[in-house]
């Protein structure tokens, strides 16, 4: 696993819980040695949709950002993480990242809608090997003790060239051989007898190729580039987030994502981050590292909160 990075993305949103979910990622690749964590540091700047002033008040936000940053320096002394990357608004290599994939159209930090925008492409960027297993901060990983996703997905990339990107099953497997990656797919997907295959690249999680990634860059071009420059100069929502460049750009030019069948390692989205989240996140970790779940999460991405609340009390 040598050739492989794993990197994970936090902000000052994440400060109640990555303490506690970013160890229990890496815990889950001890054989991989190279572990970057990249601390996003940047205030969304004001769009057609969002008003900062509104959603990060300035004082609120710049407090968090110093709470992340003693969290992720505390990461680092613990041997959790390796290396520390933070993003400002006034990084170097913004303007490297945006040559690089955007073709120099944007340098603004975040999307439209207050999404990370320059963090995942110095995410993406920084590692010097081949492939990079990226997370978001949040997300939570069940994986069979001895099995390790990223080392099956790598062999499955390999015999598809069109497969940049590769990722565990969507979610807590669902038992009554439903053929889809999760109940609630938004893409078509093509099944094989190890994977799914579809033209959808989130940015929650994944096993990205830069070999392969490379020859799609910069992801700005064509029809996605005219778009984008009519939504900039033309008082629509601007920019776009990269998950939907990614597909916008990538998905007409062939290029798949892979979405893996084993029930050895699937993934857990958390969105109500609230007290009952806050107060039970250590009990949700352990279940999840058991390959523990309540009914009601088989086939859904994202976590059912109240179904886990009752659940762990039982």
């Amino acid at each position: 696993m040598d050739d492989i990075t794993l990197q994970i993305n936090i902000s000052a949103g994440d400060v109640n819980y990555a303490h506690l979910t970013v160890p229990a990622i890496v815990n889950q690749h001890p054989q991989i040695k190279k572990r970057l964590l990249i601390i996003d540091c940047c205030r969304p700047q004001k769009t057609k949709i969002l008003d900062p002033d509104v959603r990060f008040p300035k004082e609120q936000f710049e407090q968090g950002v110093e709470k992340i940053k003693v969290i992720a320096q505390k990461l680092l002394s613990d041997n959790i993480v390796d290396q520390l990357y933070f993003v400002y608004p006034d990084d170097a290599m913004i303007d490297e990242m945006s040559k690089k994939y955007l073709a120099g159209l944007y340098k603004t930090t975040h999307g439209a809608g207050g999404m990370v925008n320059m963090s995942y492409w110095i995410g993406f960027s920084l590692p010097k090997t081949r492939y990079v297993l990226h997370y978001d901060g949040d997300m939570m990983l069940y994986q069979k003790p001895g099995f390790d996703w990223a080392e099956h997905a790598v062999k499955l990339m390999d015999e598809r060239q069109e497969a940049v990107m590769a990722v565990p099953r969507l979610c807590p497997p669902v038992k009554n051989n439903y053929n889809l990656p999760s109940l609630n797919e938004g893409r078509p997907s093509e099944s094989h007898q190890d994977y799914w295959i579809n033209d959808w690249f989130s940015t929650r999680h994944f096993l990205w190729d830069n070999e392969k990634i490379n020859t799609y860059l910069p992801f700005v071009r064509g029809k996605v580039k005219m778009e984008l420059l009519l939504r900039k100069y033309g008082n629509r929502a601007f920019p776009i987030d990269p998950e939907i460049l990614m597909f916008k750009s990538m998905a007409p030019r062939g290029a798949r994502r892979l979405v893996l069948k084993s029930e050895d390692a699937w993934m857990v989205h958390p969105v109500d981050k609230s007290a009952d989240y806050l107060n039970n996140l250590p009990a949700f970790l352990n279940c999840i590292a058991a390959g523990k779940y309540p009914k009601e999460q088989s086939g859904v991405e994202n976590m059912d909160l109240k179904a886990w609340t009752a659940f762990i009390k039982n």
